[in-house]
Order: C-alpha cells, then sequence, then structure tokens
C-alpha cells in the first residue's frame, strides 16, 4: 500500500497526496475520496482512514493544500489577494482556490487512470470531502465551474460527483459568527500562539449540548469540553503529532484568509448552492453538509443554519438567494471534529453511507 504517493511535478495546481493505493480494490470500478484537510493540520491527518477503503472498494487519497510541504508556496501574487481587504481581491482567490482543486481532480483521474461515475451502479468517480477550513475550498469549485472550459467541465462531470463538507465554519461559509453566550476568551486581544492553542482545544474536545438540533445557539456548548473524556489525539506520541501540524502555516497564511471581506465567502456559497444559473454546471453532483453531536457548537450551529437555508435560502443568505442546487445535512449520532482519527472504520461507513439517500 502507497502510503505517499506524490504527483506534485512542480505545477502549482497539482498538489502532493498521500494514497492508499488500489491494493485490495477492483480496478474496474473503485471510488475514489479525495480529502481536504483544514486550518493548522496537513494531509497526514487522514491515514487512519487508509486501511480501512477497501472494505468499500474505495480509495483514499488526502492531498496537502499549498504552502503545506511538501507543496508548493502561493505565490506572491496569490498572497497578495488573500491578504487583501478588497471584496474583489477576495473573490479572484476563491475562483483560484476552486479552479486549482478542479485541476488537481481532472489531473489526477487522469494520471491514475481512475474509473468514471458509474451513475447506475454508483461506483467509481470521485468524492470530494473537505474539512473545516478545507471545506471552502470544495465550496470554491462549485462557485468556480463557470471558469472552466468547455473539455474541463465535461471531463470533470465524468469523475465528481460528491462533495462533502465536515465541520465548516460560519466564516468560510459566508454565515456571520454569533456572539457566544457566556463568558469567552478575547480572539482580538490574543495572541495568534493563544488561538492557536483556543482552536486545537476546540477541535479536539467533546462537547455535551442541552440539544444539538436546536436553531437556538443557547442549546449548544461552546464553552468548556467534557473532562471527564481525554480529548482526541491526546493519547499520540508528540513527534508524531508534529508531523500533522503546520503552525506556520495557521499563524500566516491560512489565518491570513480569515481576514478577507467576509462578503467574499458569502458571495463563493450563494453561487455554490444558491444560484440556479451556476447549478446547471455538474447539476447531479450530491452536497453533503456534516458535523458530529459531540463537537463544537459552533460546528453545530453551522450545520443547523445550512438546513434552515435548504427551506429558504433567504433567510439566511438575504434576497436572490435561491434552492438551486440540492444539498442535505447530516448529524453523525457521535464523535466530534476527529470522528476520522478517533473511529476511522466508522467515521469511513458514515461517509459513504450519506450518499445512499
Amino acid at each position: 500500500m502507497s502510503m505517499c504517493r506524490t504527483v506534485y511535478k512542480g505545477d502549482p495546481d497539482i498538489l502532493p497526496t498521500m494514497d492508499s493505493g488500489t491494493d485490495g480494490l477492483d480496478p474496474s470500478n473503485y471510488t475514489t475520496m479525495v480529502f481536504i484537510h483544514g486550518i493548522g493540520f496537513n494531509g497526514a491527518v487522514f491515514r487512519k482512514l487508509f486501511p480501512f477503503g477497501p472494505d468499500h472498494n474505495y480509495r483514499i487519497v488526502s492531498l496537502y493544500r499549498r504552502g503545506y510541504a511538501p507543496s508548493s508556496p502561493w505565490t506572491e501574487e496569490e498572497v497578495a489577494l488573500f491578504m487583501s481587504s478588497d471584496l474583489e481581491d477576495g473573490k479572484r482567490f476563491l475562483r483560484l482556490a476552486g479552479l486549482q482543486i478542479a485541476r488537481f481532480l481532472l489531473e489526477f483521474a487522469a494520471s491514475q487512470g481512475i474509473p468514471k461515475y458509474n451513475k447506475v451502479k454508483k461506483t467509481g468517480g470521485i468524492v470530494l470531502n473537505g474539512l473545516s477550513l478545507g471545506t471552502l475550498y470544495s465550496q470554491a469549485v462549485l462557485s468556480a465551474l463557470d471558469s472552466l472550459t468547455t473539455d474541463e467541465l465535461g471531463q470533470l462531470e465524468t469523475y465528481l460527483h460528491a462533495i462533502l463538507c465536515y465541520d465548516p465554519t460560519t466564516i468560510t461559509f459566508g454565515i456571520p459568527r454569533p456572539p457566544l453566550p457566556g463568558p469567552t476568551p478575547s480572539l482580538q486581544s490574543a495572541t495568534v500562539s493563544e488561538k492557536w492553542a483556543l482552536f486545537k482545544r476546540a477541535a479536539t474536545g467533546f462537547y455535551i449540548h442541552a440539544n444539538p438540533y436546536s436553531y437556538d445557539l443557547a442549546d449548544l456548548n461552546t464553552g468548556k469540553p467534557d473532562e471527564s473524556r481525554p480529548p482526541s489525539l491526546s493519547d499520540l506520541p508528540e513527534q508524531e503529532l508534529e508531523q500533522m501540524l503546520s503552525f506556520e502555516m495557521y499563524a500566516t497564511h491560512d489565518g491570513a484568509t480569515f481576514t478577507m471581506d467576509s462578503e467574499a465567502f458569502r458571495f463563493a456559497n450563494r453561487r455554490a448552492l444558491f444560484n440556479a444559473e451556476m447549478a446547471r454546471y455538474l447539476p447531479n453532483v450530491k452536497v453533503r453538509i456534516i458535523c458530529g453531536m459531540e463537537g463544537f457548537g459552533l460546528f453545530i450551529f453551522l450545520v443547523n443554519e445550512m438546513e434552515r437555508a435548504s427551506k429558504d435560502p433567504s433567510k439566511v443568505f438575504g434576497e436572490g438567494a435561491e434552492r438551486a442546487r440540492e444539498f442535505k445535512t447530516v448529524r453523525l449520532e457521535r464523535g466530534n471534529y476527529f470522528v476520522f482519527w478517533d473511529e476511522p472504520s466508522w467515521a469511513l461507513d458514515q461517509f459513504i453511507a450519506c450518499l445512499d439517500d
């Protein structure tokens, strides 16, 4: 089994990957699930899923986003776009990010000879699975489809048939972050290291909620995690944990993304899901927005807001947002941000099962 197959060839659109390979798969009809990691954690974070792919005839691929070694760094021109507070620069960056991922998928499919999607058997093709900040990039793919060439679009349609968004953030989905109930640390005055520590606690902790199905933020725990349960990754040796982390990317490029004009995220998400003209491109792509019921409250809040938007987009995304691309929200009965690490076999089962309806 290949644990770090590299398809990077010097072109910044072609990203390095970790790859479970094809051992144990039916070479004629296996499905490929491509993961996009979130903020601060690189592509190695999904490696515990690799052994369980053959149980479902799935090839598991985890890419390294731009800036995360061994991927190429962002260019000065690209950095200028997401460091800018100008709305049009933000839109350009998100379009660029979406095109890079879309073209990576096309290059990977062609270079690896993966099976095309069979609509009848529901096998083959690609499922794109973004985590947290990684969902920005998967949503950007949908919002940039009209910038692909006719040939690229036709090829992508033969492979990409589903997009999963696990634990998206309110910011990257274009939903204003609500004021959190109770005493909370001031992020404005916190240092980067303090913010990093808060993020890791929120991501690795398990949270007990009064009512995770409620649309009321007061019913969700955005404070202290359950102290009776050790957080995810707590039993991981420090040296092994360091291999999955990139504090530098958290502190610089990824962190800077959140300073972009928030309307750029809102614009991209409206194009991705709530624009009838855009929904004509790859109209059969399934979209699932997922969270675990033991995760940080804001992740569940986002899924609840998107469920509201699925019923009446204008209430969440404003006038002009319309029911366009079909999507569903999925709440896993258990698990936090790192459910794919804590329970990799079960998590993969859930990711695949949510596509069956």
